[in-house]
């Protein structure tokens, strides 16, 4: 079960907890404006929830959080800081968005640095666009389309490497993995309880490497606990244990 919410997420999660037959929940999308600290407790007692978080702070820097009309920085990393204590063992996953209306290159650069030094574990990066009807097109101080995507290519290259440890952090470790198909080379994958369908890495499934008759064969659909071999970038691969 996927929960993109961006409500009360205490009741969601209390809901949640109500449904004991569920294997997981996946609190897959919070605005840092709505997720309250009472949430907290609900994500680290809950067996039904995954913990992986993907909230979109879209920024750190104070004035271009303001012209965003999104919190202040203090508001989130507060959030975060608490988020990270409660939950051991949490994912977080952000996007970042440069070149808005009026970041400067301080700003940017103070973005750069919360990145690595906060260390998110997924995060994406796009380039400022104006769309026609909207406040920030009508915004002062546009930021060059050149500039925007400079800044955005630094701060996909910072955040690839941090991405790419924690993968390699995970080799060696036995998760359970969602087998969630085929590929079109003939590969079974699937993905952990830190990866969203779509946005996140996969998970490579292959057989055990000895003929265990005790270790049944992966089926779409099921929840298999896995070893971790290796990682190649972002994505991983496994194969089951039991």
């Amino acid at each position: 079960m996927q929960c993109w919410h961006s409500g009360d997420t205490a009741h969601v999660m209390g809901s949640t907890n109500a449904l004991g037959h569920l294997d997981s929940t996946d609190v897959c999308r919070t605005e840092a404006l709505m997720l309250r600290f009472e949430s907290c407790p609900c994500c680290c007692i809950s067996p039904q929830v995954c913990k992986y978080i993907d909230m979109p702070l879209q920024h750190i820097n104070n004035l271009t959080l303001l012209a965003m009309n999104r919190p202040p920085q203090a508001h989130t990393k507060a959030l975060l800081q608490k988020l990270r204590d409660r939950i051991p063992g949490l994912v977080l996953r952000t996007t970042f968005i440069t070149g808005f209306p009026g970041e400067t290159d301080s700003a940017h650069h103070e973005l750069v640095e919360f990145a690595r030094t906060f260390r998110f574990e997924r995060a994406g990066a796009f380039a400022y666009s104006e769309e026609d009807g909207t406040p920030a097109a009508d915004l002062p101080e546009q930021v060059s389309p050149r500039i925007r995507q400079r800044r955005r290519d630094e701060l996909v290259q910072v955040q690839q490497s941090i991405s790419e440890e924690f993968a390699n952090s995970l080799v060696g470790q036995e998760i359970d993995v969602l087998v969630d198909g085929v590929n079109e080379d003939g590969w079974l994958f699937g993905r952990t309880q830190y990866d969203a369908p779509d946005v996140d890495p996969i998970v490579f499934l292959s057989d055990p490497p000895t003929n265990d008759a005790s270790i049944m064969p992966l089926e779409v659909g099921e929840i298999r606990r896995c070893k971790v071999t290796s990682a190649s970038l972002f994505d991983l691969e496994a194969h089951p244990v039991d």
